[in-house]
Order: C-alpha cells, then structure tokens, then sequence
C-alpha cells in the first residue's frame, strides 16, 4: 500500500479563518492510507517546500497531497519540488479547500467537514495514480492559419517573421477581410487601408508564407506538432501564374452572368427617353479620350452621379452602365454592394445617418437612434412613407469628441433626444 502525506495549508487567513485545519489534520491523519499529516501557514514558501521534501525522505513518501489553494496556482509548484527528492511528480495532486471550500462557505463546521471530504477523495486518488514519465515526438514545425482577415494575415506574418512556413487560407478570392471595407479605424480613424495594404503585399511576397485563395479546410486529423489538414483548393477561370489583375478578361468574356440579387431586380426591356438622358448626361461627363477603350476605371465615380441623382442605384441604371463602360453587370453589384454610400433601394429626400460607434454609443447615441425611429415611424435601414426621410447607422461618422453625432445629407448635428424632434421639424420646413 502507498505511503501517502497530507500537507493542510492555512494560506494566511484565506483558508483558516473558515476552516479548522487542525481538526482536519487530525481527522486525515487516522484514514487509511495516510502516513503522515502536517499543517503549515504558508506551504507555498521556502519552509513550506522544505517541509515537504524532508518528509518524503524521512516518512518514505509514496505520494503526497497538498490541501490548499487552486491547483492552476502550485500545482507545477509543489510537483517540481518533490521531483528533486526521487518523487515521481504525478504522484503529486492538490486539494482545492480555498476556491471550492474556505471561499465558499461562511459556517466554519460545513466548511471543515467539506474540506475532509475533498481530501479524502483525493487520498483516493493518489491511491491509483501511477507514475508517468514524459515522452518526446518530433513536431512539424509548420503552421496554418485559417482566415486571413487581418488577424489571421498578422498572424501569419508573427510566425513567418520567426522563421517558420505559414500555410495561410481564405474562402474568398482575396485577402483583406471585412477591414478592407472600413473607411477608418477606431481609435485613430485611421484609413483602413494604409494599415492593411502593406500587410496584403508582406503576406504575398514573405517567402515563409504560403497562401491559399479561394480555399477551404475540408479535414484536421492528427495531433499536436503533427497535424494533416486536408485544403480544398477551389476550380479557378484564370491562369494564375499570368493573372496580373488588370480585369480586361472581364470586358472580353462572352459569358455575361446575371449577378444572384435578393430580391431579384426588375430590368426594363427599354429605358424611358428621359431616364436614357439623364444617363447619358453622367456618362458624358466621364467619357474616355480614346473612344475604342472601355471606361471601365470611371465606374465608381459614375455610380455616385447615379447615386446623388436617383438617391439610390436603379436596376436600369447599373445594367445601362454596365453596357456603356463594357463592364460585366455582376462587377457594376460588386461594387454597389461593397460602398456603404451606395443603396439598392430608394432613399428618401434626406440621408439620415445616425453613429453608432463607441465614443457615440457611450453618450446616448442608441437613445437617439430609437427616438429617431419613433418619430418617423420606422426601423433603420427603411424610408419613411412619404419619401422624406431614410434612416441608417454607421460605426463611425470621424467626430467622435461630439458625440452622439447624426449626419443629416452633408451636415453634422451634435443630437440628443430631446433636439430630434426640432431637427425634423427644420428639415422638412426646408
């Protein structure tokens, strides 16, 4: 039978102000298997730790158990000690009667009774631990990282940039991440992209890193240090050893795809002669020196002419400016869709755009949002019956020292719930 030691720590006042570690000492020092039973006021120090060596040379210890604070706090303390004495140290266990017992419990009796109990239990642990020797395995001393948003991509560049290979994976076609569609960063506003960008080119030119678009994890087996992933490498259109970006393959496709909208835009077979103007007015302004070159590079700057004119992007409108700059329809939604100033859907009259970021979140900014809601009889995101007013939220509008902020078309308006009423009242007088 194993020789086993108990050693009840006070922990200052933390355990024996709420339990009686004599009484259970005492109570412990009679169980089977308990060759020995000490209490300390601070077993972790020094003595405390020479306590416990010198008992398992001179008691012949088998195992010991120290009944004191959380195992995550001495556990490698109080194994590493009785390591140095000949112990194998997963002979070793800790009695949580601090956390699971003294804290817990104000009734002093409940509470030594209940610390008793853990350490019995633990002698019967102690009883069937067997001695472990540590082993060794060779690891792969390469990564993966799944996901190269800009945490994943910073990442990638941590473990590269200490000399490891970086497997780095993306679902979508590029990097970036949802940061690349931020216009600024908090706390700085900063521009997203002169923080990300010369992570994206460290990323593709860092010989350590390998990097995978337009893939997917399909399987992880294995262990630590010796991992296998199974990397889904999706079907690509282009050569991408040649592909430079440039985006001309698109004009030149004759495959022209309807882009899957929700829900589905309704295209006129003939666009009114008036609208045709208006169009044609826009398009005008941006027209290519070299009329034999696509104007494909004007496409942002014509959508927000499109935009300011019909106060959102008509279904007719992207499709004519699809055809007249030879750009394929489904890039005209891609980038529709990717600009918060852009709008599928009508506005109304005047743009209201309320922050919610932290600085405007902390002063009342959700406050304002709902009384904003409440007097136009509408949610976020939707446009008052009569076409006045649309209502929408940001996470940042850059003046955050006046917050709660509400952009009303090109204004700033310093608001609080008692001012929306009057704001209203001005802008529809006006």
């Amino acid at each position: 039978m194993k020789r086993i030691g108990v050693f009840v720590c006070h922990c200052g006042i933390n355990i024996a102000t709420t339990v009686d570690v004599d009484k259970v000492v005492e109570e412990i020092r009679h169980y089977p298997g308990v060759a020995y039973a000490v209490n300390y006021q601070y077993m972790c120090s020094d003595p405390g730790q020479k306590m416990v060596q010198e008992a398992i040379e001179r008691e012949e210890l088998d195992g010991i158990i120290v009944a004191a604070c959380s195992p995550t706090l001495h556990e490698l303390t109080f194994r590493r000690t009785s390591e140095t004495m000949g112990l194998n140290p997963y002979q070793v266990e800790i009695a949580n009667i601090r956390e699971q017992c003294s804290w817990v419990h104000e009734d002093r009796d409940e509470a030594t009774a209940k610390a008793i109990k853990i350490i019995k239990s633990l002698v019967e642990k102690v009883r069937l631990d067997e001695s472990l020797e540590p082993i060794s395995v060779p690891v792969t001393r390469r990564a993966i990282v799944i996901g190269a948003g800009i945490a994943g991509i910073q990442a990638a560049l941590d473990i590269a940039n200490s000399g490891y290979e970086v497997v780095l994976v993306d679902k979508a076609p590029s990097i970036g991440g949802h940061m690349a569609q931020l216009s600024e960063t908090f706390p700085t506003l900063d521009c997203s992209q002169c923080i990300l960008t010369p992570k994206m080119v460290d990323v593709g030119q860092h010989p350590n890193i390998k990097l995978y678009t337009h893939s997917e994890v399909e399987d992880i087996s294995g262990y630590v240090g010796n991992f296998k992933v199974k990397v889904l490498k999706k079907a690509r259109a282009i050569d991408e050893e040649r592909c430079t970006g440039c985006g001309d393959c698109q004009a030149a496709c004759p495959v022209r795809n309807e882009p899957q909208i929700s829900p589905t835009p309704k295209y006129v077979k003939e666009i009114d002669v008036k609208e045709r103007r208006k169009l044609s007015r826009i398009l005008a302004r941006y027209a290519p020196s070299n009329p034999g070159v696509p104007g494909k590079e004007m496409l942002i700057q014509v959508l927000q002419d499109v935009n300011q004119e019909y106060r959102y992007l008509p279904p007719f409108a992207m499709k004519y400016v699809s055809e007249k700059l030879n750009v394929s329809l489904s890039s005209v939604y891609h980038v529709a869709t990717f600009y918060t100033a852009f709008s599928l859907k009508p506005r109304g009259k005047h743009l209201i755009t309320v922050c919610m970021g932290t600085a405007c979140h902390a002063r009342g900014a959700p406050r304002v949002l709902e009384e904003f809601e409440r007097q136009l009889e509408i949610p976020r995101g939707e446009t008052t019956t009569d076409s006045q007013f649309s209502l929408e939220t940001v996470n940042c509008l850059g003046c955050c020292a006046l917050g709660p902020v509400v952009m009303i078309d090109q204004d700033y308006h310093q608001v609080t719930t008692d001012k929306v009423r009057s704001l209203l009242k001005r802008y529809k007088e006006s």
